[in-house]
């Protein structure tokens, strides 16, 4: 065998277990619906995304923003340090908010 042929046979072999390893690492898969709790860390000026546990979720137009009671909320009334449960959307652009239900802090007697 040439040493042609070996780099190839050899290349194929690398790429191949590279394809069939790849889907595996992932948690998520694409275009995927999921749900996750956090605190907004930061927001954009222009209100495009938040920042939530490290990760940027992208705000659209479609986004359903309520509270716990279901009442509907604006996006000027998102503020840091406000405790969230999202329903984001994953693909391979980032992450895209569907819903963003804004928790209610909860006084002690």
């Amino acid at each position: 065998m040439g040493l042609r042929k070996i780099f190839l046979i050899k290349l194929f072999i690398v790429i191949f277990t590279l394809l069939i390893f790849n889907s595996g690492f992932s948690q998520v898969k694409k275009d995927e619906i999921f749900s996750f709790p956090g605190i907004i860390e930061s927001i954009d000026k222009n209100f495009k995304f938040i920042i939530v546990n490290e990760a940027r979720i992208f705000i659209s137009n479609n986004t359903k923003i309520i509270d716990e009671k279901g009442s509907i909320l604006q996006i000027s009334d998102l503020r840091p340090k406000l405790q969230v449960m999202l329903e984001v959307l994953r693909n391979p652009d980032g992450f895209f908010a569907k819903k963003i239900v804004v928790k209610t802090l909860r006084k002690g007697p």
